[in-house]
């Protein structure tokens, strides 16, 4: 029983094979049903013996034409001239550094999401800054931060904000 089964398994398997054959077969009779269709040629050279292959002239021609332009001498254009020290001082004026001002709102621009604020909240509500109570509550603390953890999101919620929720 088992032997049958394998055999079927891979007689199955092979039926694909010849249905495409069965199909390549159909597309080269359809081929030699056209008039004027030669089979000792390529199908490009029988395309353009039956006038149908202007897709590919057109490309041709493209390509030709790309090819001439490449082999064109190239034309530049005049610029004005620039001296070393005029350079110099358009890279500072790029690289040159921020204002005080928006160095310091970038450092105290904090991203905290909205679930860190939410539990930062309830856990100083609830512990006031006892880190170590902090850590412990799964409940409130559903991040599972370390009490080190906890105290940095404090300051982060307090950089952001200027206070904290009043502990009850």
């Amino acid at each position: 029983m088992a032997r049958r089964k394998t055999v079927k398994r891979a007689q199955k398997s092979h039926k694909h094979l010849f249905t495409r054959n069965k199909k390549i077969n159909k597309t080269q009779k359809e081929q030699n049903k056209i008039p004027g269709w030669n089979k000792n040629i390529s199908f490009t050279q029988n395309l353009n013996n039956l006038g149908m292959n202007t897709g590919y002239q057109i490309n041709q021609k493209i390509t030709n034409e790309l090819k001439q332009k490449e082999q064109a001498p190239q034309q530049f254009i005049e610029a004005e001239e620039i001296s070393i020290d005029q350079i110099k001082e358009l890279q500072k004026q790029a690289t040159s550094k921020l204002p005080q001002e928006e160095v310091e709102k970038k450092k105290n621009k904090v991203r905290m999401n909205i679930d860190d604020e939410w539990t930062v909240e309830a856990l100083v509500k609830k512990y006031k800054q006892d880190w170590e109570a902090m850590k412990r509550d799964h409940k409130l603390n559903t991040f599972q931060w370390t009490a080190i953890q906890c105290q940095k999101k404090y300051n982060d919620y307090i950089k952001r904000y200027g206070k904290c929720p009043k502990p009850q």
